[in-house]
């Protein structure tokens, strides 16, 4: 990648950011914390402060800056592959060989699926005259989980220089474009960004969703985690199957997301338009949403199944 395109895509990320974050206005000050009676009958959005909300962004966008300076090293490889001998894990041994066109293409949309399905979730929970900008100010903060979850992940991608698992087959097996062992990407395996950036759609679908409607019943809080795994898992388990990634890879690119996508919508203030504190979840809210991802991580994992 040369230099005139890394510079259009960090300025891609920050474009958009610096016009919602101009556009929205920060709440008023926090004030006593609400009932859940009185949270179920008021809107609730996260609270915007400009020196917190920089830092974040401005972490996100110098990882991601820093990971497109860095140089990949790019090993030739052997007609015959690299000896799949020197992997340490078992667990990663036993995926070399699988290559599928078909998984990476679904991969993708998978992933797209879950970079899209918090704002969706945020869209379809505001209240009518609220959309519009609850979910602008739900996009802000979203935009920072995923700017730190992808720049973690380039950032160790491009250091790490872990050939793919396609650069362990024969020549004669990789003939597809996808597979091309010429190219950077060819040693940009650990961690999945796929994986980092699904699983924090998924985190952060969860976490908003826990902070925004305490009072919600059990079957949303499941129902909104369950799905955001389900597309996780899917995504994830489509890159090893499309012999794009090890398992250790999406397992890594997983934390990263979930981490960010957890931490970062916890670090803001949730508050009503006149600035009163929302209730915050329970521990049996927390277990139930958790259980939900979780479920629907397993659930993601058995449908992409069907590429092996």
């Amino acid at each position: 990648m040369d230099d005139s395109t890394r510079k259009t895509g960090v300025a891609g990320h920050i474009a958009p950011l610096a016009f919602l974050i101009m556009l929205l206005a920060s709440a008023p000050a926090t004030g006593d914390s609400l009932t859940v009676a009185e949270h179920a009958r008021s809107f609730v959005h996260p609270k915007l402060r400009w020196p917190k909300d920089a830092t974040f962004v401005g972490a996100g966008v110098a990882m991601i800056a820093g990971s497109r300076l860095m140089d990949v090293s790019v090993r030739p490889v052997p007609p015959e592959g690299f000896d799949p001998a020197v992997l340490s894990w078992s667990l990663d041994r036993d995926q070399v060989g699988k290559l599928s066109p078909q998984a990476a293409d679904a991969s993708d949309i998978a992933s797209a699926a879950s970079v899209a399905y918090p704002m969706v979730i945020a869209l379809v929970s505001q209240p009518s005259g609220e959309r519009f900008t609850g979910t602008l100010r739900r996009s802000v903060i979203y935009l920072e989980s995923f700017l730190l979850a992808t720049g973690t992940s380039s950032l160790i991608k491009n250091s790490v220089d872990r050939p793919r698992p396609y650069t362990y087959v024969p020549e004669n097996q990789r003939q597809d474009p996808n597979y091309d062992v010429t190219k950077d990407e060819a040693f940009q395996s650990m961690p999945s960004s796929h994986a980092s950036s699904s699983f924090c759609g998924a985190a952060f679908a969860m976490t908003d969703n826990l902070l925004t409607r305490p009072h919600a019943s059990w079957p949303e809080r499941v129902g909104v985690a369950f799905t955001g795994g389900f597309l996780a898992g899917m995504t994830s388990v489509l890159r090893v199957s499309a012999g794009k990634h090890f398992p250790s890879d999406v397992l890594a690119g997983g934390a990263i997301g979930m981490a960010s996508g957890i931490t970062v919508p916890l670090a803001h203030h949730y508050v009503t338009p006149v600035g009163k504190r929302g209730p915050s979840p329970s521990r049996g809210a927390w277990t139930q949403a958790v259980g939900g991802l979780l479920a629907g991580v397993g659930g993601g994992i058995l449908a992409a199944q069907a590429f092996d």
